[in-house]
């Protein structure tokens, strides 16, 4: 399998665990964020196409381009025994 279809497979299994999983991942966050836990911004470098295709990927999933990033984050990192 060339690396294209390996990151393909990637994509497809975590746009379908993130249907099933986004909303519950979101709502624990949000309960177990400390109020006093400050928010930081991290920059991410793409052309404006792969921009626009992940931005149509996590709308599609009712996520932020930012969630959506953060997710696939973890799930990789989960899955890959890093």
């Amino acid at each position: 399998m060339t690396r294209k279809q390996d990151m393909a497979a990637l994509l497809d299994k975590f746009e379908a665990d993130a249907a099933k999983e986004h909303d519950k991942k979101e709502a624990k966050a949000s309960v177990s964020a400390d109020a006093s836990e400050e928010r930081a911004t991290s920059l991410v470098s793409m052309t404006k196409s792969d921009k626009a295709r992940l931005t149509a990927i996590a709308k599609a999933h009712g996520l932020s381009l930012s969630a959506f990033f953060r997710l696939a984050a973890d799930e990789y990192i989960a899955n890959h025994e890093w």
